[in-house]
């Protein structure tokens, strides 16, 4: 796609070659940006702005504020989506405020017209930056984990290292100001290096389920949220201050392709590569800022087309909300107090005299998690020690969903507000 001097947008008579449909940037990366300070830039940002709004602004290859020029690619993996694709990529066109992005559709594995249907609907809007590219993934890579691997780390050779990569779901809608408040985080603080979304079902669909379903669902969420503010008072974080939230999944998750990489990318696991991804964050320090304005709205399908995932868990939901059972008021404050006091001993790297009874662990193993290198490895090996032992386990039993929540909001009134921290307080 071109821009002359009017702002016009003009496409490309033929793609790259077959299954890519390329746009060439105004007069190449380097140039774009530095027009970002020129006069002509200037201008140019100002005649978008005044024809088509925000949203104009937002697609002119002119227009970059300072802390907004690096390249921001969202990654979609898609396979037999054809019936819903274009509804994605309709909600990744109509982003508003949002800064310059491209999007990468990878078809993988697909037997229907997703990929006809992508470059469909790319031709009806040359003012969006799509690239659609058909593989066909070996056996073993055939799946999420590797659809999502692949799609990112074309992703960050397209954004390069000073990118920003953005993942969502072929079957998910972003809200308008989505990619706009996911990826703020990032440009506002160059400490933070991941940004959640919240993840939303689409109000058609949750109508349309089970009430057990639904209703549980609603539970859940309320008391999801309740636990998270809970946490927040009692183990503040400066690079994730309230407001936030508890989702960190793939349909609505940025990262620095700096940190990415830096972790190895998407790890090699059979299911749960976006919960991989993000531990694997957790372990090597990289914060991550959940924000909970970015919101995206998936599919309510029960069939899911993965072992463990969103279908999974609303096939659990199925029995009602008196059968689903989570940690209750006490586990949850009790677990957030034991890591705010592994956090002090870590700093201190001294393991604290009643250390052991908060996480009901023998001094050992405990001690041992006290020398990794990093917080964020130190909390991961306490973790597995708790779990491991067992004591834990026996000591809380979970609680049905309503009950629980009662517990936490119970809590929650007695606490007081979160307060600020400053990101010293997390270094050794």
């Amino acid at each position: 796609m071109r821009f002359d001097k009017s702002c016009q947008a003009r496409a490309p008579s033929a793609p790259d070659g077959p299954g890519v449909l390329r746009f060439t940037i105004f007069r190449g990366e380097a140039k774009k940006r530095k027009a970002a300070v020129s006069v002509a830039g200037r201008f140019c940002a100002v005649a978008c702005f005044l024809r088509l709004g925000s949203a104009g602004l937002s697609r002119c290859p002119c227009y970059f504020s300072p802390m907004l020029e690096r390249r921001i690619v969202v990654a979609v993996p898609a396979r037999d989506e054809g019936a819903g694709v274009v509804a994605t990529l309709r909600a990744l066109a109509a982003q508003e405020g949002a800064p310059p992005f491209q999007t990468l559709l990878l078809v993988n594995n697909s037997r229907d017209d997703t990929a006809a249907q992508a470059r469909a609907f790319a031709r009806q809007m040359p003012g969006f930056r799509l690239q659609v590219e058909e593989v066909a993934l070996p056996p073993r890579e055939a799946n999420v984990v590797g659809a999502r691997r692949a799609a990112l780390d074309w992703a960050a050779a397209l954004a390069g290292s000073d990118g920003i990569i953005v993942s969502t779901d072929a079957d998910t809608q972003a809200a308008p100001d989505w990619l706009a408040a996911l990826v703020q985080p990032l440009c506002a603080n160059r400490a933070v290096q991941a940004s959640a979304g919240r993840i939303l079902l689409r109000a058609t669909e949750r109508a349309a389920l089970p009430e057990p379903v639904r209703r549980t669902y609603l539970l859940d969420t309320g008391y999801r949220d309740a636990a998270s503010r809970l946490r927040a008072r009692v183990l503040p974080d400066p690079f994730d201050p309230a407001p936030r939230h508890w989702q960190h999944f793939g349909a609505s998750l940025a990262l620095r392709v700096s940190a990415y990489r830096a972790v190895g990318g998407v790890p090699q696991v059979p299911c749960l590569e976006d919960l991989a991804l993000v531990r694997a964050l957790a372990r090597a320090d990289l914060p991550l800022r959940h924000t909970p304005r970015a919101r995206v709205y998936t599919s309510a399908r029960l069939c899911g087309r993965v072992p463990v995932g969103l279908s999974t868990q609303l096939g659990e939901w199925a029995r009602g909300p008196q059968h689903w059972r989570v940690p209750g008021g006490a586990e949850v404050l009790r677990l957030a107090q034991a890591e705010a006091a592994l956090r002090r001993s870590w700093q201190a790297r001294r393991l604290a005299p009643k250390l052991t009874a908060q996480w009901l662990t023998s001094e050992a193993a405990l001690g041992a998690a006290l020398h990794a290198p990093r917080w964020g490895l130190a909390l991961e090996r306490a973790h597995e020690v708790r779990e491991a032992e067992g004591r834990w386990q026996r000591t809380f039993a979970p609680i049905p969903v309503w009950d629980a929540l009662q517990e936490v909001r119970a809590l929650l009134s007695t606490l007081p507000e979160e307060r600020p921290l400053t990101a010293e307080v997390c270094a050794p």
